[in-house]
């Protein structure tokens, strides 16, 4: 589970994303804050989750075997995910 607060003008919103079973291994937001990728633990999956709906707007499954994932970063001036 994922709690994210956005905090716009005196008015603070919070979603709780779910974004995977297992835990969350590696994280990252876009330069405009609109989007969150996250990584499980396990490596096997990567999500891209809107920020404001919550909803997954793309999954790239990576395979089954186990691997650890330390950062995901997004492009700076493209919605890339390096």
């Amino acid at each position: 589970m994922l709690k994210v607060h956005i905090f716009v003008m005196e008015k603070s919103i919070e979603n709780i994303i779910t974004a995977h079973e297992s835990e969350i291994g590696a994280l990252g937001v876009n330069p405009e804050g609109t989007l969150i990728a996250s990584a499980s633990t396990k490596g096997t999956l990567i999500r891209i989750l809107s920020v404001e709906g919550g909803e997954q707007l793309q999954e790239f499954r990576r395979g089954t075997w186990k691997a650890v994932i330390y950062n995901l970063i997004f492009h700076p001036t493209m919605n890339l995910l390096a």
